[in-house]
């Protein structure tokens, strides 16, 4: 079977303040202490070629992930570049300019379609399968996921919930601090959120840097707003900029917030094996 061919780009620029400080990729999660970033990457390469990775860092986790990766390309007898940016925070701001000034980093350096992915969630080796299946290289797609399996808890959560017009992705849009209790069984099923799993062709970042770099003209001396990246891809889709389609899912969803997650994954991990 010819495989996608693809490039993968990480975002790993958050601070994980909520998870005590230290760079959730490199969690230890696998049955044999594999990190979180070695885990999500074998379940990529099942089903796609990786040509290339691009982290986007912070000044503070850049060298450990970095390493992290450079040992587990060299664990799997691979080579691909890895090239990386630094997400930094402007003096007068407690933290960086968010996911969509992040996303948009990237743009010099990727140059063929890629996955763009967080960090710190594991999307599941099925989903994988599924990109390998159905996604044609040249289109752009979000990998959407039913909103229950990504409300596991009774943790508040962030969502983009997925709307569609004529099979075409016409909105994310974004809810705060939602609770699995809000939505009847029906709604957990039938409605797709995204959490930022996106196959996307290179021209898409130019996109998102000019949005990144009016924001920031716009909020220059704002302490707190961030650039998020479901608003980002919502100007683009307005501006006929992209064609968004929606790849639903079949596979489960585990997101890394707190330390105790890890202890949630490892078990979930576990009943898989």
């Amino acid at each position: 079977i010819l495989m996608l061919e693809l490039s993968l780009l990480f975002m790993a620029a958050g601070k994980s303040s909520r998870f005590g400080g230290e760079p959730k990729l490199l969690a230890k999660i696998g049955p044999s202490k594999e990190s979180l970033f070695e885990i999500s990457f074998q379940q990529i390469i099942k089903y796609i070629n990786v040509n290339h990775i691009h982290l986007v860092v912070n000044e503070d986790n850049a060298i450990n992930i970095i390493n992290e990766v450079k040992e587990v390309r060299y664990k799997y007898g691979l080579s691909f570049e890895i090239t990386t940016s630094i997400q930094e925070i402007p003096q007068f701001r407690e933290k960086p300019w968010g996911t969509g000034e992040a996303a948009a980093s990237a743009w010099s350096y990727i140059k063929k379609p890629f996955l763009l992915l967080n960090s710190d969630d594991l999307y599941d080796e099925k989903t994988f399968e599924q990109i390998s299946k159905e996604c044609d290289i040249t289109k752009n797609y979000v990998i959407g996921y039913q909103l229950g399996k990504t409300l596991k808890n009774k943790k508040k959560a962030n969502r983009a919930f997925i709307e569609e017009k004529n099979e075409q992705v016409s909105i994310l849009r974004e809810k705060l601090n939602i609770e699995r209790i809000y939505y009847k069984d029906y709604e957990l099923d039938n409605l797709y959120v995204s959490v930022n799993l996106f196959l996307l062709q290179p021209p898409v970042l130019m996109c998102l840097l000019e949005l990144s770099e009016d924001f920031k003209k716009e909020y220059d001396l704002d302490m707190t707003n961030e650039t998020l990246l479901p608003d980002f891809i919502n100007s683009i889709i307005k501006k006929d900029q992209i064609e968004l389609h929606l790849i639903k899912s079949q596979g489960d969803w585990n997101g890394v917030t707190f330390k105790t997650d890890i202890e949630e994954i490892k078990k979930e991990l576990k009943k898989k094996n």
